[in-house]
């Protein structure tokens, strides 16, 4: 009779294997560069032998509930995953098809069906395994550090460090971290309602998609990330909710399938709050870093900007009004004083409120990103204080 803490200790070397893999495919650190062009088939090498190890010879809990159920599931999960596919080549009559870059020679679909199949299919024993070998009645726990740790190791780690702005930060969150979130999501309820084998299906069909087609969908980050989120997740709650009422424990696990729905508006509110900050709204916010504003607008303010979406928008521009305008490649919020029209185009003369002087050059209607209609003291210190820890901001400029 196998103790559980032996299975617990096999979960723990699993869990460090797959973070060693994951240090291999993103960084030097264990590439083994002498082996030449072979080096490419190492890690398939190692998936595979771990995938056998985990199958036929490694001591493993079985989950009777599994069995009864998985082949409802197996469509589930591959229904999802249609409805995944679906979803995004609708997606392209608003953003179009791009080439995909994959090797679409017979070689090159072997070859790419090998590397990255059997990474998929080891990553999903390894879930399943830690998962089943830690799951009990009085512990939970297992599901969401799964969840945490899955979509760590399935993030670019070149993209995490290249990050060098907020920007970035919000893209790379609404673009590729909800949607790997919530993708993992899915695949671990999957692996804990039918094992391995239904989140292989989805996860699978997802990928073939993207490395079989001769065209992809060439999405906008926006749209990508809407349908890596919402799909997913919609997914998970039909599947739970389906899956409990199939077992007969939908009362009994009604706290839990309450839960779970709870993911899906703390969700889409980071997104939309994300999409807010990086300006996919008519208003945006953007944080005051100098005094060229005083009293008005301090530094540590939020102002809010209504964008010009038009050129009946530039007209209505007026004296006394606060605008947000591009100079080189930062940002100011000066008042207008005066309106003057040069070669038959109208500019706008500037001046901060609490400068001396007005701003040395005219600004040009394609330089203004919009008008201040609201500000919001203080809470833009956070932001002030990551942007100028290794510079000083100009004496008269807002980034």
């Amino acid at each position: 009779m196998v103790r559980s803490d032996f299975y617990k200790k096999i979960s723990l070397g699993l869990i460090v294997f797959l973070i060693l893999m994951y240090v291999r495919q993103n960084t030097s650190l264990l590439s083994l560069q002498f082996l030449g062009g072979f080096n490419t088939w190492v890690e398939p090498i190692i998936w595979g032998v771990m995938s056998l190890l985990i199958v036929y010879a490694i001591p493993k809990k079985h989950i009777k509930g599994q069995v009864k159920h998985k082949q409802t599931v197996y469509i589930w999960a591959f229904n999802a995953a249609v409805v995944f596919i679906i979803m995004s080549l609708i997606a392209v009559f608003f953003d179009g098809f791009g080439k995909s870059p994959y090797d679409h020679s017979l070689m090159g679909i072997l070859q790419n069906s090998i590397i990255i199949g059997s990474a998929l299919v080891g990553q999903e024993l390894v879930r399943d395994y830690v998962l089943k070998s830690t799951l009990g009645r009085e512990s939970k726990w297992p599901i969401p550090l799964m969840i945490g740790l899955m979509t760590f190791i399935n993030l670019p780690l070149v993209q995490l460090t290249n990050m060098t702005g907020s920007q970035d930060v919000m893209i790379f969150v609404a673009n590729i971290f909800l949607p790997t979130l919530s993708e993992n999501m899915l695949a671990t309820y999957l692996v804990v309602y039918a094992g391995p084998v239904a989140s292989v299906i989805y996860l699978g069909l997802v990928e073939a998609f993207e490395w079989l087609s001769p065209i992809l969908p060439d999405l906008s980050w926006l749209t990508k990330g809407m349908i890596g989120m919402s799909v997913p997740i919609g997914a998970l709650i039909m599947i739970s909710q389906a899956y409990m009422k199939l077992t007969g424990h939908f009362k009994a696990y009604r706290e839990k399938e309450t839960k779970v729905y709870e993911w899906l508006p703390v969700t889409v509110t980071c997104v939309f709050i994300i999409w807010f900050m990086v300006g996919v709204f008519p208003i945006y916010p953007s944080a005051i870093a100098t005094g060229s504003m005083k009293p008005g607008i301090n530094p540590g303010d939020v102002v809010l900007v209504k964008k010009l979406q038009d050129r009946a928008d530039i007209e209505a521009l007026q004296i006394g009004d606060i605008i947000q305008f591009k100079k080189e490649s930062i940002l100011v919020n000066h008042r207008i004083i005066d309106i003057v029209e040069e070669d038959g185009e109208m500019k706008y003369r500037t001046k901060g409120d609490n400068n001396s002087a007005q701003d040395a050059d005219l600004v040009v209607a394609e330089d203004i990103k919009g008008t201040i209609v609201q500000v919001i003291p203080k809470i833009g210190w956070p932001t002030l204080i990551l942007k100028n820890s290794n510079k000083e901001a100009p004496p008269d400029i807002e980034f």
